[in-house]
Order: C-alpha cells, then sequence, then structure tokens
C-alpha cells in the first residue's frame, strides 16, 4: 500500500533529462521532501537487486527520523545516512549543509602527482585534462589522463600525442585517480589503441516502477579511429579511483592484444548518474543503468581487476614509492 501511494505521489512530478520540475509543488516539510526522495529512488535507481538492497526497510527506519528532524542541517543528515546505505559513489544529496559522498576508495590516498613526475622529462600540458612526457630511465611515454570530463578538444589532440612519442618503445597511460566523466571522451581515446571493432559494454536502462523493470541490453563497440593506430606495448595504470568512464576506458582498452593492466582494482562505479531536485531545491543524483563486460558480468561495487596487481602499498608510511609505475616498467623490459 505504501509504495503504491508512494508511486501516486511521484505521478504528479514531470521530470527532465537534468533536473525535475513539478507541476504542483507539493507542501515543503521535511517529510514531503523526504517522500519525493525516497519515491525517485525507488522508481529510478538501478542497483537494488544487484546489490541486494531492501528499499522498503530502509523508509522504515528513516522516515521516522524525517519526522523528528528539527532544522535543515538534522534533515540533511537523514538523507546524506539514507543515500550512504546505497555504497555508489555515484549517489550524493548536495545542500547548502553539505555534499553527501560514499567513499568507494575506502580511504585510500592516490599516488602523489610529484611522485609520478620524479620519473618524467619534458612535461607537456594539453588543457586541463591530459599531460604528457618521457621517462627518464627508459625510452617510453608517458601520459597522464586526469579526468574524462572538460573540453573534448583535449581528447582529439590524442593523435598529436601519439605522434609526439612515436619515437619511444611504448607507452605507459595513468588513469589513477581519474573519477570520470564522458563515455565520449574515454571512447575517443581508446579509439587509438583500438584493433578492430570491439564490444567492450553493454549497458541496460532503468526504465519502469519495478526493481526489475529495465531495457535489453544496449551494446558499445570501440572501432579504430584517428590518422593511425597505435601497436606498439602499453601499460595502462588503475588504482581504486579509477572510476565511471575510466572504468569504460580500462573494459576498452584491455581487449586489445598490446595493453596490459597494472595496479590495484579500479572502484567500481558503473551507474550513469541522473540528477533530480527536491521541493526546497537541494538536488540529489542516483545511478540509472546496470553495465557489464562483453561476457555480462557487472562490476558495480566491485571493480575491474588488473592484468598484474600492485596495491602500491609499503609497509614504511614514509615510503612513497611508485611501485606501480615500476612495475609497469618491468612489462617493457621483457618485450
Amino acid at each position: 500500500m505504501r509504495k503504491t501511494i508512494l508511486l501516486l505521489l511521484v505521478g504528479l512530478f514531470i521530470f527532465g533529462c537534468e533536473r525535475a520540475f513539478f507541476e504542483d509543488e507539493p507542501t515543503d516539510t521535511y517529510v514531503s521532501n523526504f517522500e519525493v526522495f525516497w519515491s525517485e529512488f525507488d522508481r529510478n535507481y538501478s542497483f537494488f537487486e544487484l546489490k541486494n538492497i531492501d528499499w522498503d526497510s530502509l523508509y522504515d527506519v528513516y522516515r521516522p527520523l524525517a519526522e523528528l528532524a528539527v532544522n535543515d542541517d538534522q534533515f540533511f543528515q537523514v538523507l546524506a545516512r539514507l543515500s550512504l546505505e546505497l555504497k555508489d559513489g555515484h549517489v550524493n544529496v548536495v545542500s547548502p549543509y553539505g555534499v553527501s559522498t560514499y567513499d568507494f576508495a575506502n580511504g585510500e590516498k592516490p599516488v602523489g602527482a610529484e611522485n609520478v613526475k620524479s620519473h618524467l622529462f619534458s612535461v607537456k600540458q594539453v588543457g586541463g585534462s591530459i599531460e604528457y612526457a618521457e621517462l627518464i630511465r627508459q625510452n617510453v611515454g608517458y601520459i597522464h589522463i586526469k579526468t574524462f570530463g572538460g573540453d573534448i578538444g583535449d581528447y582529439e589532440k590524442i593523435d598529436d600525442i601519439l605522434e609526439a612519442l612515436k619515437k619511444e618503445d611504448g607507452i605507459i597511460i595513468d588513469v589513477r585517480s581519474n573519477g570520470g566523466g564522458s563515455t565520449t571522451k574515454s571512447q575517443t581515446v581508446a579509439s587509438r589503441f583500438a584493433d578492430k571493432e570491439r564490444l567492450y559494454l553493454k549497458v541496460k536502462y532503468k526504465n519502469g516502477p519495478g526493481h526489475s523493470d529495465f531495457t535489453d541490453w544496449d551494446e558499445r563497440t570501440v572501432s579504430p579511429e584517428g590518422p593511425f593506430q597505435y601497436k606498439k606495448p602499453v601499460v595502462v595504470l588503475t588504482d581504486k579511483k579509477t572510476y565511471s568512464a575510466s572504468e569504460e576506458f580500462v573494459l576498452a582498452m584491455r581487449l586489445f592484444p598490446q595493453v596490459t593492466i597494472v595496479g590495484d582494482t579500479t572502484g567500481g562505479g558503473s551507474g550513469n548518474p541522473i540528477l533530480r531536485e527536491l521541493p526546497n531545491g537541494w538536488t540529489f543524483r542516483l545511478s540509472s543503468w546496470i553495465a557489464a563486460d562483453p561476457d555480462n558480468n557487472t562490476y558495480e561495487g566491485i571493480g575491474l581487476f588488473p592484468d598484474v596487481v600492485v596495491l602500491n602499498k609499503s609497509q614504511n608510511p614514509l615510503d612513497d614509492t611508485d611501485y606501480a609505475l615500476l612495475e609497469a616498467m618491468k612489462v617493457f623490459d621483457n618485450q
């Protein structure tokens, strides 16, 4: 009965692609805002069954807390705690009192940029998204892709970068701490290394009120593009902060015969978030699809495993050695 009533409540609203617009804005109370929040997730969130989450039980826990909230900060804490129950880095609540964010990396600190740069010379920047250089100790190029957000022009310059590094014996592509961005941009880079058209990703969208209501699988392929294909050895560096669109990049790259993935397991964030707005003006995101590799293996909350595992940790807290980078260098020694 509760779910039926809440679905009727959601039916009063009309939502656009990026934010919600209300025909008849409900009374702006903590309870009414909670009902909209819970109902939006109930209808549109994609991972309830995959993660075995009992959303009705969480309603019973958190709605009374919304009723007890006496100020905005307390109400924000209710929504934040509820959102964190999903253990999803694509889910957050944005308010004047803070932003709820799930730490999918479990507090792991990324390798410092200066530690990497001590191995490089002639570092060049491409916009705010990419930098490239040569290794000091080896005839190997290095490309650091900081994000797959930003200007598409940065990623279209991958051809110029590969041309500049063509004399090297191979390339290391570092996507550690890359939190994602656009699938189009990650695919643009990956296409320069493709040997042929390959299926690398499947997605199915949430498309109905039931927790099991999805479209059929939509298949995504990556094909050779650009003036030439890079066929020399490539190592892709990953860690637990490699997330979202950068994981899609890894999904594509690991299919190519000249590529080796080195580092830690990726973050496991595949949700394709959509944005919604509460009656009180606060916004929130929720995951709207399920993604899988070509063999239908989902990686949400699990991540993608590297070919060569390097946890990049040391017993000595003062040891800032970049062990993953050193392991990547060994790959070229064995070529």
